[in-house]
């Protein structure tokens, strides 16, 4: 199992694409165990599924819990997949599955209290970064002082690379102070 677990690590690690996903499987073997995954902007499950199967190498046999938030077959440029498919194509790998219909906006508010202490939460690029403004006070409320921001941002190239951020950071962004629950 070790063996295996070091040619995937190196796999996704050193050969996986897009090549700016990388640094994700090397901070979660870092991190380990890493057992709580939200991402904001699913897309087609690719990389969910790919994060979901990376982690569970290394959660010494603890559930995967996965938060996903995307607006599903409802995405404006209709490249998204129906909300049923998305849940069984990622709960088939054995995680405890939350997807959620909606933008960051309206999602981010019904489940930023009870989907907490995520230790990676990525937002991806597609997303409507108006929407991801108006939501960004509640993203604290998931994080803990551990936990990992990856913003993914696209270049005036078209290159796509994370931005990194702390709960600290994200906390500052916010232009009102963050009313943590207690």
């Amino acid at each position: 199992m070790a063996a295996g677990r070091v040619f995937r690590y190196l796999l996704k690690s050193w050969l996986s694409k897009p090549v700016h996903q990388r640094e994700i499987y090397s901070w979660i073997r870092q991190q380990a165990p890493i057992v709580k995954i939200a991402e904001v902007g699913l897309g087609k499950t690719e990389r969910a599924h790919e994060l979901i199967e990376f982690a569970q190498l290394y959660a010494d046999g603890r559930p995967i819990q996965f938060l996903g938030i995307d607006m599903f077959e409802g995405r404006p440029g209709g490249d998204g997949i129906p909300l049923k498919t998305a849940h069984k194509t990622l709960h088939a790998l054995g995680a405890k599955v939350q997807l959620v219909p909606g933008d960051a906006a309206s999602a981010l508010p019904r489940v930023a209290n009870a989907f907490r202490d995520v230790q990676l939460l990525i937002i991806s690029a597609d997303q409507d970064i108006e929407s991801i403004r108006q939501s960004i006070s509640w993203i604290p409320r998931m994080l803990n002082e551990k936990s990992l921001v990856l913003w993914e941002v696209k270049d005036d190239k078209g290159q796509l690379s994370f931005g990194r951020y702390s709960m600290s950071q994200i906390e500052a962004m916010t232009t009102s102070p963050v009313r943590r629950a207690a």
